[in-house]
C-alpha cells in the first residue's frame, strides 16, 4: 500500500474539537490546519511529552518499515479548544492522527481471530510490536476501513521504562498466529518472522530522528525521550531471534529436525 511521507508533520487545532471518552482517557475528533494551509481530519490525544514522544516514534518506525498507520502530526492546541481538559503538557503539543476519508471501524472480538489470520500484514504487525513491546494492539488498537485496509492506532503502552532489551513481550497477533501450530509449523513462522526483523536491522537511525524530531519541537524537550527509546530498541533488534523463540512458545529439544536446519543456539543432545 502506498503511504505518505514518514515524518511526523505540525499542525494547529481549528475549533470546535469533539470529546469522545475511551478506556484511556479522551480522544478529540476534530480539524487542523497543517503547515501548507491544508484543513485535515484528525483523532487528537492530549498526552505527557513523553508518551507523545512514544506515538510518534512508532507511528515513524511502522511507516518507514512499510506497516498501515495514518499520518501523525504534532498539533498545537490552545486549552481553550479543551474545556473541562488539561492539554496535557506545558507547551500546549498534542498528538494527532489522520483520519481516512473512508470509515473505520473497531474490530469485535468474535471476528478478530479469523481476521487476523487472514490479513497478510499480521505477522509483520506482531513482529513489530513485539519489538516496540506493545502488548496492547487486539482487539481495540487495530481499525477496518471500508477501503479494506487495516489500520494500526495507539502505542501509548509500548516502549515502557520497565522493559529489558532481551524480555519476551509475548505480543497478541503472534500468539494468536502460533496458537494451534505444530512445531515445525512454528519454526516457519519464526523463519518468516526474521525476515522481517532484517528490514528492522536496515532502519537509517538518523533519517528516523529527522522523521520525528522537525526544529518546531526542539524546545519541548522531547529529544531525550526519542535517544532513549532508540538506543533501547537498537539493543532489542540484537535479541529478536531469541525473543521470538520464547513469544512463539517454540520448544526447542522437542522439535523433529527432519530436513530442517536448527534454530540458533541449538545442540543435538548426545545419548
Amino acid at each position: 500500500m502506498s503511504l505518505n511521507d514518514p515524518r511526523i508533520q505540525i499542525a494547529t487545532a481549528i475549533p470546535p474539537l469533539e470529546a469522545e471518552p475511551t478506556r484511556k482517557g479522551t480522544t478529540f475528533r476534530g480539524s487542523v490546519y497543517d503547515t501548507s494551509g491544508t484543513r485535515r481530519l484528525v483523532f487528537l490525544k492530549l498526552l505527557k511529552i513523553e508518551d507523545i514522544a512514544r506515538e510518534a516514534l512508532c507511528s515513524v518506525l511502522a511507516r518507514v518499515v512499510g506497516l498501515p498507520i495514518a499520518q501523525a502530526f504534532y498539533v498545537q492546541v490552545e486549552p481553550a479548544f479543551v474545556p473541562g481538559h488539561r492539554t496535557g503538557n506545558p507547551y500546549g503539543l498534542a498528538f494527532g492522527l489522520e483520519r481516512d476519508c473512508y470509515p473505520t471501524f473497531s474490530i469485535v472480538n468474535d471476528q478478530i481471530n479469523e481476521d487476523m489470520r487472514r490479513w497478510p500484514e499480521a505477522l509483520a504487525c506482531g513482529v513489530f510490536d513485539e519489538w516496540i513491546f506493545n502488548g496492547d494492539r487486539l482487539p481495540k488498537n487495530l481499525v477496518f476501513a471500508s477501503d479494506g485496509v487495516y489500520w494500526m492506532i495507539d502505542h501509548d503502552e509500548a516502549l515502557p521504562d520497565s522493559a529489558h532489551p532481551g524480555d519476551a513481550r509475548y505480543a497478541q497477533i503472534l500468539q494468536l498466529l502460533a496458537d494451534g501450530k505444530t512445531p515445525l509449523e512454528l519454526h516457519r513462522l519464526r523463519r518468516e518472522a526474521l525476515e522481517f526483523v532484517e528490514r528492522l536491522k536496515k532502519i537509517n537511525w538518523d533519517e528516523v530522528l529527522e522523521f520525528v524530531f522537525p526544529s518546531d519541537v526542539v524546545t519541548t524537550g522531547i529529544g531525550g525521550h526519542f535517544e532513549k527509546h532508540i538506543k533501547f530498541l537498537r539493543q532489542r533488534i540484537e535479541c529478536m531471534p531469541d525473543i521470538l523463540t520464547r513469544s512463539l512458545n517454540i520448544k526447542q529439544l522437542d522439535m523433529k529436525l527432519d530436513g530442517y536446519a536448527a534454530p540458533e543456539g541449538w545442540k543435538e543432545k548426545k545419548l
